[in-house]
């Protein structure tokens, strides 16, 4: 506009953008300059978006936290939402499509739409129930024999990352529709139980003893600091049962679960050695074949 005004052609330009090329009386009045105040408006309200956030994180102190670091999912979620919603409604006044029309194209539509977004909308709801602290990023869950850790929580399905570094999505409405375990819900450490047997005659009280003091000595920190085998918690081994061919006992501990699998190698590895040192037989499965001759 202001090049043009030196060319005195400012009201030309003017009529130029604010010509309707599309003009459905009653539906859509489409100009570029309506176009135009769209597309900056969204720019803009993409930077409000940003901002309101930015200012949530930094003056509201989470009381949930994942990690270290405050969950402010559900958060982020509701900001994005009031965010584009209001841009969306502006939007409609300044293309100035009229409520009657808007009413009429939704109401043609809210049958079909609706059978064919019941899943959509089911997944929805459940969304928002999981982000309300059913479960967070950064838990680890367990469904249909499927263990990771929470990457992510959107209003369709929740991402997960297994241990082998494989990411999987499950839709919302089947974490309700099955029985998924979240391991890290209440705390951090998860309980472990490795068998192991020993030849019958052996002193068990001595076993139970030696095993204890393998796996305390395993004792070491997480690079946050916590313990990867949790002290409040004692190490202890429980009689099972009398196999067939041994004496079956378990060794329970309390683990980090992201350190889970790493230490049970290590744990199941200190019992070996312990057993060997000691002279403790470990058997295994045996028979005795006999051959008749004639």
């Amino acid at each position: 506009m202001w090049a043009a005004d030196v060319f005195d052609l400012t009201a030309t330009v003017w009529n130029i953008f604010m010509f309707n090329f599309l003009n459905v009386t009653g539906v859509v009045q489409l100009s570029i300059g309506k176009m135009v105040m769209v597309l900056s408006q969204f720019f803009l309200f993409r930077y409000i978006n940003y901002l309101v956030k930015s200012l949530y994180h930094k003056y509201h102190k989470s009381k949930v936290v994942v990690n270290g670091k405050p969950n402010f999912t559900l958060a982020n979620n509701i900001i994005a939402i009031c965010c584009w919603g209001l841009y969306f409604i502006i939007s409609i006044k300044l293309l100035k499509i009229p409520s009657t029309a808007i009413s009429v194209i939704s109401a043609g539509l809210a049958t079909g739409v609706g059978f064919a977004m019941k899943d959509l909308l089911e997944n929805f709801f459940y969304g928002i129930s999981l982000m309300t602290g059913r479960v967070r990023v950064g838990d680890y869950i367990e469904c249909d024999g499927i263990r990771g850790k929470v990457d992510s929580i959107t209003y369709q399905s929740t991402q997960i990352i297994t241990g082998d570094g494989c990411v999987i999505a499950f839709l919302n409405s089947s974490l309700f529709s099955k029985n998924f375990k979240n391991i890290t819900r209440n705390h951090s450490y998860e309980w472990v139980k490795v068998p192991v047997g020993v030849a019958y005659g052996s002193n068990v009280e001595e076993v139970r003893q030696m095993l204890i003091k393998a796996v305390n000595n395993l004792e070491e920190k997480a690079p946050d600091g916590r313990d990867i085998i949790d002290t409040t918690r004692p190490v202890s081994v429980v009689f099972d049962e009398f196999g067939d061919n041994s004496v079956n006992l378990f060794v329970t501990y309390w683990v980090l679960v992201d350190e889970k699998f790493s230490k049970t190698g290590q744990v199941k590895e200190a019992i070996y050695n312990t057993l060997n040192e000691h002279n403790i037989e470990i058997p295994f499965p045996q028979r005795d074949v006999h051959i008749i001759a004639q």
